[in-house]
């Protein structure tokens, strides 16, 4: 594991490796339909649907020793508020790390999505320099492609992404 990876801090977040114990807490951002307006998959019915995810989450972690992290405001610990960082990933034959990030409705606008990927773009500049970073986003969502673009990211080209006409930033 990359150490700086598993466990980071910004000015207002704790970033963690999601665990085995995070399960309630997938479920909870992936079950609402307001968090998952724009996925191809929908939001998560069941807490087997979270159990899946989270299983292939952490064996990213295992693998790979980087992945999503949950996220948690360092003034108030324990709470999940969100979702974000990059994981492995083969898109159109290349392997990418994926940047995502997935926040409670009630955190929107409080610009956590652009802190927590501003601090997963410099670690993955810094430890994986040779992996191109992309962001794949559904073309009508407009909070996260604004989010794309505060960080510096350009956009590339439209792709279909599992059906879905998507937009795919890179960095650089």
């Amino acid at each position: 594991m990359i150490q700086d990876f598993e466990r980071a801090t910004t000015e207002r977040l704790l970033l963690r490796a999601v665990s085995a114990n995070d399960l309630e807490a997938v479920f909870a951002l992936h079950s609402d339909p307001a968090t998952n307006r724009f996925s191809r998959a929908g939001y998560m019915r069941t807490l087997d649907d979270a159990r899946k995810t989270l299983g292939l989450w952490l064996e990213d972690w295992a693998r790979e020793g980087v992945g999503y992290w949950l996220v948690e405001r360092l003034d108030a610990p324990g709470v999940v508020v969100g979702l974000g960082g990059v994981r492995h990933k083969e898109l159109e034959g290349q392997r990418v790390l994926n940047l995502a990030y997935r926040f409670a409705p009630q955190t929107w606008g409080s610009g956590y999505a652009t802190e927590v990927s501003r601090f997963a773009l410099a670690l993955a500049a810094k430890h994986l320099p040779d992996v191109p970073l992309v962001a794949i986003i559904h073309p009508e969502n407009t909070a996260s492609l604004r989010v794309a673009e505060r960080l510096g990211m350009r956009l590339d080209r439209t792709i279909d992404y599992d059906g879905c006409p998507s937009r795919l930033f890179v960095t650089g």
